[in-house]
């Protein structure tokens, strides 16, 4: 009887044994086992953009602009849609508010290439160009106003209430 217990104890034992793989959590040694396990690509995490007090410590690479953005309190060399540079390098052709720019072309859409009319002592988002800088801005004149870092384009909202409005008050009629 004693045999009994003692086989089924050791049978238990070895099927146990042979279901579990070894690891270092069980605290099995590894040693002789050849490794199948595909090896890992390294991981790519993008680094924080260079920090910067003016444009020209952002020279060295090309398509970016010292910019500080809502989301970050510091002021860094950008690229023109505020990713940060890879390996020294943009990929956006296009510019978001507040990059230097040398005409409008290169500005994104709802954004004009100018010199900010700055009295006084300029917001902090502004304090890294110099005062004859031509930068990306909400294009006033088309109705862009400028709010929390972005530009947005009041007059087109307005009109589109009042369009919305207007066809449901003359459906209301014509229902009736």
């Amino acid at each position: 009887m004693w045999w009994k217990i003692h086989s089924t104890v050791l049978l238990s034992v070895y099927v146990t044994w042979l279901c579990v793989q070894p690891s270092d959590a069980f605290g099995f040694s590894s040693w002789g086992k050849a490794s199948t396990d595909p090896p890992r690509p390294p991981t790519t995490t993008v680094s924080p953009a260079r920090a910067c007090s003016r444009n020209a410590q952002c020279a060295g690479i090309s398509g970016s602009s010292c910019v500080r953005t809502h989301y970050d309190p510091e002021t860094r060399c950008l690229c023109g849609d505020n990713s940060s540079p890879v390996n020294g390098q943009c990929e956006s052709q296009s510019k978001s508010l507040y990059h230097v720019c040398s005409n409008s072309d290169e500005c994104n859409d709802g954004l004009v290439c100018g010199t900010p009319n700055i009295t006084g002592t300029p917001p902090p988002h502004l304090r890294m160009h110099a005062p004859g800088d031509k930068i990306c801005l909400c294009d006033q004149e088309n109705g862009y106003k400028e709010r929390e870092h972005t530009c947005s384009d009041a007059d087109i909202v307005k009109i589109s209430l009042f369009a919305i409005l207007f066809v449901s008050s003359v459906r209301k009629l014509l229902v009736h």
